[in-house]
């Protein structure tokens, strides 16, 4: 993937910033919660969402993920060390 691969979604580029931050907002708040049930259940597992559209996972032995907004291109950005970067753009439908 390199340079990091757009997966199942095309950017929309008329969208409107507020409802990218609307529906961006929304998804990171929705997996920090998802990840804190994580966290709670493992010794191994740490979650930090630093409140400005990045959430930060670490996991003891693997490495450390990154998800975060991406306000310029209006995309979710992930950082994997298992795969590397990877972009997603908001599709309709």
């Amino acid at each position: 993937r390199g340079q990091g691969g757009r997966r199942g979604m095309a950017t929309k580029q008329d969208m409107e910033a507020h409802l990218y931050h609307s529906l961006a907002n929304t998804l990171i708040d929705e997996m920090t919660e998802e990840l804190e049930r994580a966290e709670d259940e493992r010794d191994d597992f740490e979650v930090e969402n630093s409140g400005d559209g990045v959430i930060t996972v670490k996991v003891a032995g693997k490495g450390t993920w990154v998800v975060n907004k991406q306000a310029p291109s209006q995309q979710i950005w992930l950082s994997s060390p298992l795969s590397g970067p990877t972009h997603f753009a908001y599709k309709e439908g």
